[in-house]
This record gives structure tokens, C-alpha cells and sequence, in this order.
């Protein structure tokens, strides 16, 4: 009742002011992450926009699913999201409900062919929508579905047009008349229809609240769990009303560096540091901030460095921004496609925190996560122009004493620091870094654990005080969906039976004192493997200083050891891939034994007790070509094409002579 008077008298507040009309809705009634049960953590996939923008087609969103399945799938990501300019133009356009339109010469099957490819491959669908009606709706005034009702009979021409990003002529609805519901209701079962799991609500203004009241209603009687993304750039007064009504909403503009042949820029990825920071307190399960898509992956087209790049990555995972891949993923790099996919970074993601800014300087920020355990992720940025050191002191997180550093790039152990760590950073660089101090928690197995044995699994943590039981759940999802086990224990440690193998398990705990529940953490580890593991899904090679080459690889789940190879590049490709480092327990290796001058071509397998991976992709040292050698080459092949010129030449014309003499003789 409470809630329900609170509701109240702030739509009446919001009605007093002039920002909405009267509302009979309590944004509880419709709170997307109860109806829906989404968004544990932010999600993970790709969208349409940055790369492909006003072209998208049934062919490349097939391309996109069976990219994402192929190579990203495994690393969490999940859902194919298709944006803006699927549809007619609705001025004209709209169906005999008067819905949008696909268009079917991009989409010749239709929308719900797209969607049951996308299930097919075990991913989920995205679609995109703005609010209000179309102006061919209500030209037509075609009929709302299952009612007696007509699109003039909804419209309220006082407020004109929605805003509406890529085309005009969207007007207001009346959600006072008969039927305004209703019609949005029937677009929610369309979408339903086509398999949708995601929905992109575009244009949102405090000025639509109604609307968006509306959409979360209209779309939990579908029965279907969908998830709700608001954009854009959303006004943060009305943030209470945003985490009610939807799972994730953009804080800013387009990351797109619009009117530029690049999809993006630093400017554009720079200004969100402080969105992070304000917006902060408002993420957590069931919402969160969205920071727009990761342009990382199309070389010089992203319109970022290198640096920039790491940078851009850390501070949505230190964010816990929704991972949403913006390249075009038929032209992925390799230093991209190793950004997004290591396993380490996207775990600070999908931790379940979302960072704090410890300090800011003009040139310089760091920004925290505190987990459940007690330990720290923690990214440390250099925003300026030159390279600088950048500090984090122990004592401004509340550590006493040392604690272990461990770089969740590279995945190297730093050892453990005094009274604080400092990162040497080029300009617009970072260093991503996981900290544990001597009174962090210790579970077992240890999370991200691989090759547990799953006939003998014992959870354990250490004990609280104050705990009266303790209530453990394990499933097989990060979202805590797919439930395995479920039950209230009195010691700190509880035996699992029936887990399978080569799978990949959540497992969170939580302390119960005099009836109030108190998440202690929530952990991973990958079962035993009884395949060989696949072979790491990226490798990089670069060069230093002193001509060592330093060569690093995305970790493979269920592998306890990698094997690298070498061979020369030469213009005849006679050489042989020959292993050069066994044994490996850590996914990097400096090679210095290479020679100078010589360029090398690098691949790694992967190995586990059942045998060896196939091997990777290849990688050239800097990804140079051997220019020596190949002009080289070429010097060889123009003398020989000039001797073979010079020996043809004097060979026709000793002929030429020949028969003038042979001529002569006859006459």
C-alpha cells in the first residue's frame, strides 16, 4: 500500500509539474527485472549499428549469429541485436494493425526466420522500436487489434511527434483512451511472435514515462522474458523510474563518431569516465548502465589507438557496462577480437559490481571494484596526453598491510606490494589489475578453477561469525537460472553430487543470521574435461627493444598446459613449424632467441590429459611482412626477367640473321 501511495503522488507531482499526464500505472506493477527475471548481469553480444547502420539484411544478421556462435559464444556473449532501418517507411507503410513493416527486400522471410536462425544457434534476438504511432497508421486509421478501437481514437496530435532519431512522423498516444493500451499490447505479441529476447526502446524522454509504463506492461503479458534497453542518453533524475521499468539504459550519446569515416574517437569514448561515476550507484542486478557499444575490432577503422582501445574495454568492464560488440564482424582483427575475448576482463564485467571512482586528476583516474570476497579489480587510467605514472594506495581502499597483485591482461602474478601499486602508462593507456589482500575470503574450488573433478566436489568457504546457516545454490548459468542445487547448510562446506563434465558451473553462498540473507559471493569453476580442449581463440606477437618477441594467447577452459611453435618467414614458405616452449602454464612467453632481422610466424595448441589442440591461428611478430626478404625477391626475379629478355633477344636475332643469310644464298 506504501509503495502504492508513494507511486501516486509522484506521477501526481510529475502531472502538477507538466511533465506527464495523469498515470494510473505503479512502475511495481511492471518492474522488468521482477516480470522478467533478466539481467543478473549486463549482457553480453552485438548490435547492428555501428558497422552496418542503415543496411541490414537477413544475409549479414545470419553472418553476424554464426560469427558470434563461432567465436564468442564461449566467452559469455550471447544475444544478436538488430537495430534501426529493418522497416518501411512508416509514414506510409504499416501493417493492418498498424505496426511497422519488415521490409522484405532486406528480410525476404521475414523477422521470425531471423529469429528461430538466431535460436538455432542457441543465442538470443534483439529488435529495436521507438515510441508512439505512425503517421500511416493514422492516415489509415487502421484498427488495433482485438478491439473495436482505431488508431485516431488513441492519437494526440497536442504533443506532435516523438523524437525519433532516423525518421520523423511517430506521434504521441493518449495512454488515458480506450485502446492506447491495447495497441501497444498487439506490437508486444508481434515482437513475441518473432522470437524477440531483447528490445531496444529508442528516443526515450522523461516525457515518456506513460509510454514506457506502457511497453513493460504490454510486454510481461506476453509471457515472454524480454529484455528492456532504454536509449538515449537518459536524464538521471528519473533513474528510479528508468530501473523500474527496464534492464539497462544508455547514459550518454552515441559513442559513434557520426560524420567521420571512423566508428568512433577518443572524445567520444573519454566523456563516459564521468558517466561511470555518476551513474555508478544506480547499476546492480536486474539494471544496468549502458555505456553504448564496443568499437575495438576493425583496425584504424575504430578510430582509436591501441591503448585507446585497452582503455576503452576496461572501462566498461570496470563499469559492468553491457558488453555490446559495435565492429563489423566480418573484418575482426586480431588485437580486437584478444580485447573482447579474454576471459579475465569480461569476469570484471560480469562480477556483479559495478565500479567506483577512487580519484580523478586532469590527467590522470582510477576506479575500483570491491567483491563479495573481499579482494579488488581495479583500473588505472591515463587520461592525458604524455606518459605518467599512476598511483593506487592500499590504504585508500581500506587494505592493511601488503597485498598480491595479479594483471588481468597479460594473467600474470605481480607479487605482492607494500603499501600500494603503481602502473607507468603511455598516454590514453591503462592497466587492469585484480588485488588481493591477506584478508580476503578463500573458496574452494578457487573461482575460474578448471579441471575439477566433478565426482568430488566440496564447496567451501570461510566461516562467518554471525551466521546462523548458510544457503548455497549452484547452476550451470551466471544469471542463477539453470539451478542444480539448492539448499540451506549449517557448516561452511557442502559436498556436490551429479555435476556432468566439461561444464562449466556458478556457484553462489550466502549467510543467514536471524533470518536476514547476506551474499557472500558468487564463484565459477569448469569441470573436468574428457575432450581434448579447443585451441586458443586468438594469438598476438609483437616485437621489442631487444628482438625478443613476446607472444601472448586467450587461456583455453580445461587446458593445463600450452605448447608453442615457430618457424622462419620466407618468401618460399620451405620452412616448418618446430615447438619452441612446452609446458606452459601461463598464456605468454617471450621468445628470445629469435634472431635479428629474421621474422617468425607463431602458433599455439592447447593440452590437457586427453591430448593436444589443433593449432591456432597463426600470428607474424607485429604482423610485419618480411620486407627484406621480399625485396629480395623481387631484385632476383627482375635480373631473371632481364636475362631471360636479353637471352630472347639475342636469340631472335641470331634467327633473323640466320634466314636473311639462308635468303640471300637461295637468291
Amino acid at each position: 500500500m506504501l509503495k502504492k501511495l508513494i507511486s501516486t503522488m509522484f506521477s501526481f507531482s510529475l502531472v502538477l509539474s507538466g511533465i506527464i499526464p495523469i498515470t494510473v500505472i505503479g512502475p511495481e506493477d511492471v518492474k522488468a527485472s521482477t516480470y522478467n527475471n533478466l539481467a543478473g548481469r549486463p549482457f553480453m553480444g552485438w548490435s547492428s549499428w555501428s558497422s552496418i547502420r542503415k543496411k541490414p539484411t537477413e544475409k549479414n544478421m545470419k553472418e553476424a549469429a554464426d560469427i558470434i556462435a563461432a567465436k564468442f559464444k564461449s566467452h559469455g556473449y550471447e544475444y544478436v541485436n538488430l537495430d534501426d532501418y529493418y522497416q518501411l517507411d512508416w509514414t506510409t507503410k504499416v501493417d493492418k494493425f498498424g505496426r511497422w513493416v519488415v521490409d522484405p527486400k532486406k528480410f525476404p522471410h521475414g523477422m521470425k526466420a531471423v529469429g528461430d536462425y538466431i535460436h538455432k544457434k542457441e543465442l538470443k534476438f534483439g529488435l529495436y522500436v521507438t515510441l508512439g504511432i505512425p503517421k500511416g497508421a493514422i492516415d489509415q486509421n487502421t484498427p488495433i487489434e482485438g478491439t473495436p478501437y482505431h488508431a485516431k481514437d488513441i492519437v494526440d496530435f497536442s504533443k506532435g511527434q516523438k523524437v525519433s532519431f532516423n525518421f520523423d512522423n511517430m506521434y504521441s498516444i493518449d495512454f488515458s483512451k480506450p485502446g492506447a493500451q491495447e495497441y501497444i499490447d498487439s506490437w508486444a505479441r508481434l515482437f513475441a511472435s518473432y522470437g524477440v529476447d531483447y528490445l531496444k526502446i529508442d528516443g526515450v524522454r522523461n516525457v515518456d514515462i506513460p509510454d514506457i509504463e506502457a511497453w513493460a506492461k504490454a510486454l510481461k503479458k506476453t509471457g515472454r522474458p524480454i529484455h528492456v534497453e532504454l536509449s538515449n542518453n537518459l536524464d538521471i533524475s528519473y533513474v528510479s523510474i528508468w530501473q523500474q521499468l527496464s534492464n539497462g539504459w544508455r547514459t550518454d550519446h552515441d559513442v559513434e563518431a557520426y560524420g567521420t569515416p571512423k566508428h568512433t574517437n577518443w572524445k567520444k569514448v573519454s566523456r563516459r569516465f564521468d558517466d561511470v561515476a555518476e551513474w555508478q550507484p544506480h547499476a546492480g542486478a536486474g539494471g544496468w548502465n549502458d555505456l553504448d557499444s564496443l568499437n575495438v575490432a576493425n583496425g584504424s577503422k575504430d578510430g582509436v589507438t591501441e591503448d585507446e582501445k585497452r582503455s576503452y574495454v576496461s572501462l566498461w568492464a570496470i563499469a559492468a557496462s553491457h558488453f555490446v560488440i559495435g565492429s563489423d564482424l566480418t573484418k575482426l582483427d586480431n588485437y580486437g577480437l584478444s580485447l573482447l575475448t579474454n576471459d579475465e576482463i569480461i569476469g570484471v564485467n560480469q562480477s556483479g559490481v559495478a565500479g567506483k571512482r577512487l580519484f580523478k586528476t586532469s590527467t590522470a583516474q582510477v576506479f575500483f571494484q570491491e567483491l563479495p570476497d573481499g579482494s579488488f579489480n581495479i583500473g588505472l587510467f591515463n587520461t592525458g596526453l604524455t606518459s605518467q605514472n599512476v598511483p593506487v594506495k592500499w590504504k585508500d581502499l581500506g587494505i592493511k598491510g601488503s597485498a598480491m597483485v595479479h594483471d588481468l591482461w597479460s594473467h600474470e602474478d605481480l607479487g605482492n606490494r607494500n603499501t600500494g601499486y603503481t602502473a607507468s602508462l603511455s598516454a590514453h593507456a591503462s592497466q587492469m589489475i585484480h588485488v588481493i589482500p591477506p584478508t580476503a575470503l578463500t573458496v574452494s574450488p578457487a573461482s575460474g578453477e578448471t579441471e575439477v573433478n566433478p565426482s568430488k566436489v566440496t564447496l567451501n568457504w570461510n566461516p562467518e561469525p554471525s551466521a546462523d546457516s548458510y544457503h548455497v545454490q549452484v547452476a550451470c548459468d551466471s544469471e542463477m537460472t539453470k539451478m542444480v542445487f539448492d539448499q540451506s547448510v549449517s557448516a561452511n562446506s557442502v559436498n556436490i553430487n551429479g555435476l556432468s563434465t566439461d561444464t562449466h558451473y556458478y556457484w553462489k553462498v550466502s549467510s543467514v543470521s536471524e533470518g536476514t540473507k547476506q551474499q557472500i559471493g558468487i564463484y565459477s569453476f569448469q569441470t573436468k574435461k574428457t575432450s581434448v580442449p579447443t585451441s586458443p581463440d586468438w594469438i598476438l606477437a609483437s616485437k621489442n627493444k631487444n628482438d625478443s618477441v613476446s607472444i601472448r594467447w586467450n587461456p583455453t577452459a580445461g587446458a593445463t598446459s600450452y605448447k608453442l611453435y615457430r618457424k622462419k618467414v620466407d618468401i618460399l614458405g620451405l620452412d616448418s613449424y618446430k615447438p619452441i616452449a612446452t609446458n606452459l602454464m601461463t598464456p605468454n612467453y617471450v621468445d628470445r632467441s629469435a634472431e635479428k632481422n629474421v621474422n617468425y610466424s607463431y602458433v599455439v595448441t592447447a593440452k590437457n590429459t586427453i591430448g593436444e589442440s589443433e593449432p591456432s591461428n597463426e600470428v607474424q611478430a607485429d604482423n610485419h611482412q618480411p620486407t627484406v626478404q621480399l625485396i629480395a625477391f623481387l631484385i632476383g626475379f627482375l635480373i631473371l626477367v632481364t636475362m631471360v629478355t636479353i637471352l630472347r633477344v639475342r636469340s631472335d636475332k641470331s634467327k633473323s640473321n640466320s634466314v636473311e643469310a639462308h635468303l640471300n644464298q637461295t637468291a
